[in-house]
C-alpha cells in the first residue's frame, strides 16, 4: 500500500500538536491557569502566539491574492501594525497588566461601567462567533478538502477535534504552547513557497541566474509596479491618507489593543517586561509576514498571470485568491505540500483555538461571573469555561458548514468589523486620555456609533451619498463617535477616580525595568522596529 507523504506530514503534525497541547496543560485548575496560563508567559512565547493567532486562511488566501492586484501595498496591514503595537506595549499593556484585568470589556467597566462593559461583551461574542470562528473553520475545511479531497463536514470534524479538544481541556497554556509549533511550522512554510518561488522566476527569465537572488532580482525588475507602498489619495481600498492618517491606525489599535483574542496573551505575561518585549517580538514578525504571503502573490502573477505569465503555457492563474494554492501545487514537492498544509493549518488551528479561548474568556467573566454568579469558585469558572467553549465551538461549527460563498464571506468580516472597530477604538483611547470621558457618553457611543456607521454603509451602497475609500469612512466614524464622547463629557464637576488612568509602574518594578542594560530594554527594540518600519517604506515608497 502507498503511503501519501504529504498526508503523513500533516497527521504527524497533527499528532504532535495535540500531544502538545494536552501535556503543557496537563495540571492547570485554577480560573487564572485556565484562561490566564497562570500569568507566566514568557516573551517569546507572547509574541509567537500573537502572530500564530493572528495569521489565519485570511492572509494566505485573502492577502496572497490582493498581492496579485495591488502589490507590496497590501503589506501596509502588516507593517502598520508593528507600529501599532509599539504604542500598545507603551501606553495600553502596563496599565493592563498593573491592574491586573482578565478581559478587555473589564477594562471599560473600571473605566466607565458595567453597562459598557456588557455591550462590548455582546459586540466581541457576535463577532468572534458568528464571523471570525464560522469563517476560519469553513475556509479551514475547504483547504483541507482542496488539498486531500477530504469531505467538507470531515475537514471541519477535524479542526474541531483538535484545534477544540485541547482548547477545552488545557485552556489558554494549551493553547499558547502549541502556537509556538504553529508560527514555527508557518514561517518554514512560508519560506518554502516563497524561496522555491523565487528561484522558478529566475530560472525562466532569461538573463537572470537560476537562484533565489535571481528570481527576486527579476520580480523586481519584470513587475515595478507590483512594489510600491503608497497609492492614490483616493485609492478604494489604500488610500494614503487612510493608511497614515485614518482607518488603518483605527484597525490596528483597535485590533492589538482594545481586542481580546489578541490581548489576552499579553495578559498573561509573567512581568512587564515580558509583556513588552512580547509585544516587539510580535512587531518583528509582522515585517516577516509580507514574505510569506504578499510575496508569493507577486511571484505567483509573474508566473501565471493570463496573457503574460512566465509559464502560461503550464498553468493559468483564474483569480487572485488562487495564488497561494497554486505555488504549493505546482512547486513544491511531495511532503513539502504536507509540510505547507501543516503549517496552513497551524495558523487555522491557533486561530480556532484563540477564538475559542477568548469567547469562553469573555463569557465567563464579563456575564457569567459579573451577572449571574458572582460568588462562583475557581473550579465551577474552570468548568463553565469548558462548557461555554464546547458550546461556542459547536454554534461556530454549525455556521461554517452553511458558508460557501468565499468572496461574501470576506466581504461580510470587512463589513462587520468597520462598522463596529472606529466606536470601540474611540471608547479605548478616550478612556486613557480624556479624563472628562465619562460612563453616559461611553454608553451612548458604544451603540450609536456602530448604528451610524451600519446606516452610513447602507446610503452608500444606495447611492445616497458619495462612495470614498473604506479607511477614509472609517475615520469619519470614529471622529463622530469622539464628537459623542465630547458632547456628554463631565463638565465643571469633580471628576470620578476611575477618570485618571494610572500607567505607572509600582517602585519596584519601576527600578527593574530601570536597570535593564540598553540592549534588552523594550524602549531600544521598539526604536529599532520603527526605524526599520521607516526604512522599508522609503525603500518601496
Amino acid at each position: 500500500m502507498h503511503l501519501n507523504p504529504d498526508l503523513a506530514v500533516f497527521g504527524i503534525y497533527l499528532a504532535v500538536v495535540t500531544a502538545v497541547g494536552f501535556v503543557a496543560s496537563r495540571k492547570e485548575k485554577a480560573s487564572d491557569d485556565y484562561f490566564l496560563a497562570g500569568r507566566n508567559l514568557t516573551w517569546w512565547i507572547i509574541g509567537g502566539s500573537m502572530i500564530a493567532a493572528n495569521i489565519s486562511t485570511h492572509h494566505f488566501i485573502g492577502m496572497s491574492g490582493r498581492a496579485v492586484e495591488v502589490g507590496l501595498a497590501v503589506a501596509s496591514f502588516e507593517w502598520m501594525a508593528a507600529l501599532a503595537l509599539v504604542l500598545y506595549g507603551k501606553f495600553f499593556l502596563p496599565y493592563y497588566l498593573k491592574s491586573r484585568i482578565t478581559t478587555m470589556p473589564e477594562f471599560l467597566e473600571r473605566r466607565f461601567d458595567d453597562k459598557v462593559r456588557l455591550v462590548y461583551a455582546i459586540i466581541s461574542l457576535i463577532g468572534y462567533i458568528v464571523i471570525e470562528l464560522a469563517v476560519v473553520l469553513y475556509t479551514g475545511s475547504l483547504a483541507i478538502h482542496s488539498l486531500f479531497g477530504l469531505p467538507l463536514a470531515a475537514g471541519l470534524l477535524i479542526l474541531c477535534a483538535i484545534g477544540g479538544g485541547y482548547t477545552i481541556y488545557g485552556g489558554f497554556k494549551a493553547v499558547a504552547y502549541t502556537d509556538i509549533i504553529q508560527v514555527t511550522v508557518l514561517i518554514l512554510g512560508g519560506l518554502t513557497v516563497t524561496m522555491l518561488g523565487l528561484h522558478k522566476v529566475g530560472e525562466v527569465t532569461p538573463g537572470y541566474a537560476a537562484s533565489i537572488v535571481g528570481g527576486f532580482r527579476a520580480v523586481l525588475d519584470g513587475s515595478p509596479e507590483k512594489f510600491h507602498m503608497v497609492r492614490a489619495w483616493n485609492d478604494p481600498e489604500l488610500p494614503w491618507i487612510g493608511v497614515f492618517f485614518g482607518g488603518l491606525w483605527l484597525a490596528n489599535i483597535f485590533y492589538w489593543g482594545c481586542n481580546q483574542f489578541i490581548t489576552q496573551r499579553t495578559l498573561a505575561a509573567r512581568t512587564v517586561w515580558h509583556g513588552q518585549m512580547g509585544v516587539v517580538f510580535a512587531g518583528f514578525l509582522k515585517l516577516l509576514v509580507p514574505v510569506l504571503v504578499v510575496l508569493p502573490g507577486i511571484i505567483a502573477f509573474r508566473l501565471y498571470s493570463p496573457g503574460s505569465g512566465l509559464l502560461r503555457s503550464q498553468c493559468v492563474l483564474e483569480k487572485g485568491d488562487l495564488a497561494f494554492p497554486t505555488l504549493v501545487k505546482q512547486l513544491l514537492p511531495p511532503g513539502f505540500t504536507g509540510l505547507v498544509m501543516a503549517g496552513l493549518m497551524g495558523c487555522v488551528m491557533s486561530h480556532i483555538a484563540s477564538m475559542l479561548s477568548a469567547s469562553s474568556s469573555i463569557i465567563t467573566f464579563d456575564i457569567y461571573k459579573n451577572y449571574i454568579r458572582k460568588n462562583a469558585s475557581q473550579q465551577d469558572l474552570v468548568r463553565f469555561g469548558r462548557i461555554v467553549t464546547l458550546l461556542v465551538l459547536i454554534a461556530a461549527t454549525l455556521v461554517g458548514f452553511f458558508l460557501r460563498d468565499l468572496k461574501a464571506v470576506f466581504i461580510y468580516i470587512q463589513k462587520y468589523w468597520s462598522i463596529a472597530y472606529p466606536s470601540v477604538c474611540a471608547l479605548f483611547l478616550a478612556g486613557f486620555f480624556y479624563k472628562r470621558a465619562n460612563a453616559r457618553g461611553a454608553l451612548i457611543a458604544i451603540l450609536f456609533g456602530p448604528l451610524w456607521a451600519l446606516g452610513f454603509t447602507c446610503a452608500e451602497g444606495m447611492g445616497w451619498v458619495p462612495a470614498i475609500p473604506f479607511l477614509t469612512r472609517a475615520m469619519i466614524d470614529f471622529l463622530f463617535v469622539c464628537l459623542i464622547l465630547w458632547f456628554f463629557r463631565t463638565r465643571g464637576e469633580t471628576l470620578p477616580a476611575s477618570a485618571t488612568i494610572d500607567r505607572s509602574m509600582p517602585p519596584e518594578i519601576a527600578a527593574e525595568l530601570a536597570a535593564m542594560p540598553w540592549w534588552r530594554s523594550f524602549g531600544f527594540w521598539a526604536t529599532v522596529l520603527v526605524i526599520c518600519v521607516a526604512s522599508l517604506y522609503i525603500r518601496f515608497f
